[in-house]
């Protein structure tokens, strides 16, 4: 085995393309929580998948960047992984699905289609 730990040997690009695709298929079903713009989901029972939305500090008292983030957790809440979109890009699709996912964003959009059309 190299010098490198389990963490960098990880596919990064395609952990979080699995999750999208299962997210976007509906076999993940994401959570809103207390805070505004993260979403978790548990896995397994013992894994915890969080995305978030996080703003970065640049020294200003305005604005701001936001990044995209996700984190692996286990059962005790402790990060195992972490990915931000400025290493993979797709983790803020990832975002965006969660939060259609959590928000129930398909079926509220069936629905004022469905009263569009009786209009």
């Amino acid at each position: 085995m190299s010098g490198l730990s389990f963490a960098n040997e990880i596919d990064r690009k395609r952990l979080v393309e699995t999750i999208l695709e299962k997210t976007k298929t509906g076999k993940l079903n994401w959570r809103e929580t207390a805070m505004k713009d993260v979403y978790i989901i548990s896995v397994g029972g013992n894994t915890t998948l969080k995305v978030s939305l996080e703003h970065q500090d640049t020294g200003r008292s305005y604005g701001g960047a936001q990044l995209a983030m996700f984190r692996l957790l286990d059962e005790h809440g402790t990060v195992l992984l972490e990915i931000s979109e400025s290493e993979e890009t797709t983790v803020r699709k990832l975002l965006e699905s969660a939060k259609a996912s959590a928000l129930n964003v398909d079926d509220r959009v069936q629905s004022l289609m469905e009263v569009l059309q009786k209009l």
